[in-house]
Formats: C-alpha cells, structure tokens, sequence
C-alpha cells in the first residue's frame, strides 16, 4: 500500500471537494419566515387579486372559481385582465358575471412597443380599489380556500412586498417540478436571507398598490416581453420589508407547461436575467453550488481509477466516502427542504436531477445565444 505526499494531497482535494459540495448547496441552507412582521387575526386589509389572462379559457374555467369562493374576512376583489382573447375568454368571464367582486378588463390591441403581459398588470393595479395587491396567472388556482388569508396575515407595518410559492402540478413530471423548486428555493433564500430578494420563479406574489404606482410600475423594462415576476420583486426589492409566506394553504399551482411553454419560459429567463439587480452574487452562488456537485463526483470517480491503476489502495475508501457522503447529505437536505413547501420527488432522484440542472440551464442558454435578440422586446427597430 502506498502513502506518500501524493495521495496526501489528492485525500485532502477529495476532503476539501466533499465539504464544499455538501455546504454549498442550496437545500443545506434554511428558508425561514419573519414572523415579527405578521399581522394578528382580527387586521384583515381589503385585497384586489389581479389575474393576468393570455387566450386561457380553459384555465379560467377551471380555476377561477377558486378564487372566488375564498374564505376572507375583509372585503375582497377579483380582476382577471385579458392580454389576448382568441380562444373565447371573453364568453367564459362573462358566466361569472354574478358575482358583485368579480371585474374583468381587456388590453386594447393597439397597444404596442411594449410588454403587453406588464401592461396588463398595470391596468390591473391601476383599476383595483385596494391597497394591497395579489398577483397571480389564469393558469394557477390557490390550493386552500384560505390563501387570501394567509398572505394577507403578512401585510404589517412596513412592508412592502410578500413573496408566496408556487409551482406545478403533478403533471409536469419531477424533472420540472424539481427544477422550478431550486429555483423558487433559491430565490425564497434570498429573500430571507438578505431582505433583498434577486428574483421570482412562482405566480404568487403580493404588495402594496402606492408602491408600484410610486416607483411608475414597470418603467424601464416595460419593452422586455417577459419576466414580469422578475422584474417586479427585483425593482421593488429595497423599497420595505420583504416577507415570505411559506405555510402550506397559502401556495399556488400552475398547470403543467406545453413543451413549447418550458422552452419558452427557460430561454426568456436568460434574458431577463441579464438585466435584473445583484446578478453577480445570484449566479455565484448557483455556479458554485453546480460546479462543487459535479466536481466531486468527477474527482472521486477519477481517483478510484487512478487509484486502480497506480495501486494506491487507500484512494479506494477515501473516493467513496467522498463519494457518498455528499450525496447522501444533499439528498437529506433536499428532503428537508422539500418537506417545508410539499414537494413530492423521489429520493433517489434528487442527485441525477440535480446534475441535469447545469447541463438544462447550458442548453438554454446556448439556445438564447443563438436567438434572435429581437425576439425578446417589443421594440423591432
């Protein structure tokens, strides 16, 4: 058996690879509420829920009922704004035209040069009646008839902004249900942890009608398409107090993505994210957590060949300590993490859906490269 200064040195790498795969994942660190800021049982603001519609019929249908049978205490309002309507939207809002909380408008087909989505927000918070405003898609539906309550317990002195969870349905598979978690988690993190949130994956959001109108909504990225959950938190990040909602009844659900939709939300991200706030710590973060997984599994599994081949035996248990180990530690983390918001994803997955996560997010982004970038603004010339 050999011992020398070489296999020292290569148990130390292993060591060092090992820790740092295991501490710099994103699952190892706790997202936690600020329950200081939570208000008591009996203040209940009156909330304008705005619904953003875009040729979502079906989705209508199906879930806009739920938000109209939510249990709240204080009066609420329900606005679904319509970007397009070739699918007959407008026949099935006009069913639930009985309910006295219940609005719909239309973005005019001559605007143009801008986000048609971010306008259709704006028209939303322009028109609502109250204060406090809950965002969410015509594509999501709440999972608990007390998901206005829940969020609105966050609504205390100086705050601003309330970040909710959200993510599919069982129907898009684990794949995308784990890759929308990371990134949620992440961003959910973040916001806890440094009260400067960077982004937003989910449709769950809530916060103050003064403040947007104050800051003039989305001025100065209203001709990017999309991202407006991005560019909302992020513009709007240092404004007040930042809560994060995390109990069980306030999620969302968002109908599983078409094929064309997943391509379309990932390649749209690498654009969006070029222009939001604090980029820099973000993607180290991210980078380092991917690049600390893969390198040690890489450098344990190279060390057990090489182990093989120059005979040095004591690389063998050393490879796979550091090979396990960590693995075994992140799964646990994700387990845990994954308890807190109900994700339901195998075990023994979480490994291989973690290593897909850089090989995803390098095929979108050569994807992006190679786009058009006219694709991604309103403005054509």
């Amino acid at each position: 058996m050999i011992f020398d200064t070489v296999t020292i040195l290569i148990c130390a790498v292993l060591a060092v690879l090992a820790l740092l795969s295991s501490f710099s994942d994103i699952f190892f660190k706790k997202v936690s509420e600020n329950e200081d800021n939570k208000s008591a049982d009996e203040d209940c603001p009156r909330i304008s829920v705005i619904i953003v519609a875009d040729n979502n019929a079906n989705e209508l249908k199906n879930n806009l009922q739920a938000f109209l049978s939510q249990k709240y205490a204080a009066d609420y309002e329900i606005i679904v704004v319509v970007d397009r309507d070739e699918d007959g939207t407008g026949d099935v809002l006009k069913t639930f035209g009985n309910h006295s909380n219940f609005y719909a408008t239309f973005v005019p087909d001559s605007s143009r040069y801008m986000s048609r989505r971010k306008l259709a927000i704006t028209l939303g918070v322009k028109a609502a009646k109250y204060e406090w405003i809950l965002l969410t898609d015509a594509t999501c539906h709440p999972v608990s008839e007390n998901w206005i309550s829940i969020m609105a317990k966050n609504c205390g002195m100086g705050v601003k902004m309330i970040l909710g969870y959200s993510n599919y349905s069982e129907k898009a598979g684990i794949f995308k249900i784990f890759s929308r978690f990371h990134r949620e988690y992440t961003f959910l993190y973040e916001a806890a942890s440094y009260g400067a949130p960077y982004g937003m994956a989910g449709n769950n959001l809530m916060f103050r009608k003064s403040m947007f109108m104050d800051g003039n909504g989305f001025q100065g990225n209203l001709k990017y398409l999309r991202g407006e959950y991005e560019f909302l938190v992020n513009k709007y990040s240092g404004c007040g107090v930042i809560q994060i909602e995390a109990n069980p009844q306030s999620y969302v659900v968002e109908e599983s993505p078409t094929k064309k939709e997943w391509r379309s939300k990932n390649v749209f991200y690498c654009e969006t994210r070029r222009h939001l706030s604090g980029k820099l710590r973000h993607r180290f973060f991210f980078n380092l957590d991917m690049f600390s997984l893969n390198s040690c599994l890489f450098a344990s599994f190279a060390t057990a060949v090489y182990s093989a081949m120059s005979q040095r035996w004591l690389l063998i248990p050393v490879s796979c300590i550091t090979l396990f180990l960590p693995a075994i530690i992140r799964t646990f983390s994700a387990r845990h993490a994954m308890r807190q918001f109900n994700v339901v994803v195998p075990l023994w997955t979480v490994i291989p859906l973690e290593l897909c996560l850089i090989w995803q997010n390098l095929k979108y982004s050569i994807i992006y490269r190679r786009a058009d970038k006219y694709d991604f603004i309103s403005h054509k010339s």
